[in-house]
């Protein structure tokens, strides 16, 4: 009897091993002529719904981190922190507050919105714009950062008749990717696109702080960057006659040794569903 246990103990490990195996390497190889497949794909995936709770908590946190450089302990909580906090601030736990908050956690040291009427320079920190205020050199510094960015998520999501963007998410197939970047700049949309990541097409965001790696690369310094892709799931409300739309979001990232924090570098998702973000304002 005991030995029969341990065989099916030993079956059941194996078995898992391979599922698990066979899960990760499915994200990836699809195409614009087997869409029906990656939907099937996605749809499979177990999701949980974006809340500020424990239970997300806990799931950002087991979430693999696959070092190819070595990051400490402050890098590792400020990458889990970052996905944690992104997901909650357009989430129904989330808030125009939040969100504003959100866009300006890297700090603005040069905003201008010249498009929209505004121009501001040598704003005050974070936490200051938090609190409404606004000081420079600039013409029209009214409203400050936060005011704006807060206004503007509302607005964006008016337009869009939504009340927020996630409902649910599923990190089954999620990992960090950590690495050094040492030769040329090589964009993760680019991987995305070769590996067959993103059939239907992209919407893309695109940050000041790649040219800043693309820069540093060619004298040699050294960057540390975070690659991480996530499933979003649609709201019920906001839901057509097939159900919530599932559709996959990648973020690369940059660690800033300065602001001891993690810098956007490049965004997209599959155009399956709207999104509209201001994060390439900063």
């Amino acid at each position: 009897m005991k030995k029969l246990m341990h065989t099916l103990c030993l079956s059941t490990i194996v078995v898992f091993g391979v599922a698990h195996a066979e899960r990760q390497s499915q994200y990836g190889g699809f195409s614009a002529d087997n869409l029906k497949e990656f939907h099937t794909y996605l749809n499979g995936l177990k999701a949980i719904k974006v809340e500020a709770t424990d239970n997300l908590r806990q799931a950002v946190e087991a979430v693999p981190m696959n070092l190819s450089t070595a990051i400490d302990l402050q890098q590792e909580a400020g990458l889990r922190d970052w996905l944690y906090d992104f997901l909650v601030a357009f989430s129904d736990s989330g808030s125009d507050s939040l969100a504003a908050a959100f866009y300006l956690r890297e700090g603005t040291d040069d905003f201008r919105i010249e498009k929209v009427g505004y121009k501001m320079t040598k704003l005050p920190n974070l936490e200051n714009l938090k609190q409404g205020g606004a000081s420079g050199d600039g013409v029209g510094i009214s409203p400050a950062p936060f005011s704006f960015f807060k206004t503007m998520h509302r607005l964006m999501l008016d337009g869009l008749e939504r009340d927020y963007y996630f409902a649910n998410v599923s990190l089954d197939d999620s990992e960090f990717r950590v690495f050094e970047l040492q030769e040329e700049y090589e964009s993760y949309i680019s991987e995305a696109h070769i590996r067959g990541m993103v059939p239907s097409g992209t919407i893309e965001f695109t940050f000041k702080r790649r040219r800043e790696v693309e820069k540093a690369v060619q004298v040699d310094e050294k960057v540390v960057l975070a690659d991480v892709m996530f499933i979003i799931e649609d709201s019920e409300e906001t839901a057509g006659s097939e159900g919530p739309i599932r559709t996959p979001f990648f973020f690369r990232l940059m660690w800033d040794d300065q602001q001891a924090t993690w810098c956007h570098v490049e965004a997209f998702s599959s155009k399956e569903m709207t999104y509209i973000f201001l994060l390439g304002l900063i």
